[in-house]
């Protein structure tokens, strides 16, 4: 009996390890979703030169784009390039860049290093005589010699030479000439 039993026990772990087997076994996969092929074009003959009602298709040329309009410069940058090469013609001046909207002129600087104080407040003076040397119709002048003012007048004036209008920059002016001129 006890051989028996033994025989019994090894055949239902037999069964059960067949059974837990059978379920381990790998998902059958879902079939791929049908593809679209498009049925095949059907061609017509083309007409014969002779048939009746037959015109010659015009040849095409090859298109080339429209070049680009070469643009010149507006008043205005030409205006702020003059006077931009005059201020930096300042012994205390190392580089200048300049926006002008139509009477009022932007004048970021770089100063010289040994130009502090009160000598910089003549400079800055000096410049604005310069200017209005340089240019009668300017009537306000707004110089800075801070640098990140300066950067921000440098990329108007890009901007504007490359042609694109000074009232796109008329906010960010607004804001340069606050800072410059706090109490106004």
């Amino acid at each position: 009996m006890k051989k028996i039993k033994s025989i019994i026990t090894i055949m239902l772990i037999g069964i059960m390890i067949m059974v837990s087997m059978a379920g381990c076994k790998t998902a059958t996969k879902k079939p791929a979703p049908a593809r679209y092929t498009p049925a095949p074009t059907r061609t017509t003959p083309a007409p014969s030169k002779t048939a009746p009602g037959y015109t010659t298709p015009a040849p095409r040329t090859p298109t080339m784009p429209a070049p680009t309009p070469v643009r010149k410069p507006t008043t205005e940058s030409v205006r702020a390039s003059k006077i931009a090469s005059n201020v930096a013609k300042i012994p205390e001046v190392n580089k200048a860049t300049v926006v002008v909207s139509g009477s009022t002129a932007l004048v970021g600087v770089d100063m010289k290093a040994r130009v502090q104080g009160t000598h910089e407040t003549d400079v800055k003076k000096k410049i604005e005589k310069t200017i209005k040397n340089t240019d009668k119709s300017i009537t306000r002048v707004y110089v800075t010699s801070d640098p990140d003012l300066y950067k921000r007048i440098d990329n108007i004036a890009r901007g504007i030479s490359a042609g694109r209008p000074v009232s796109e920059f008329a906010k960010q002016i607004s804001e340069i000439i606050k800072r410059i001129t706090p109490g106004m």
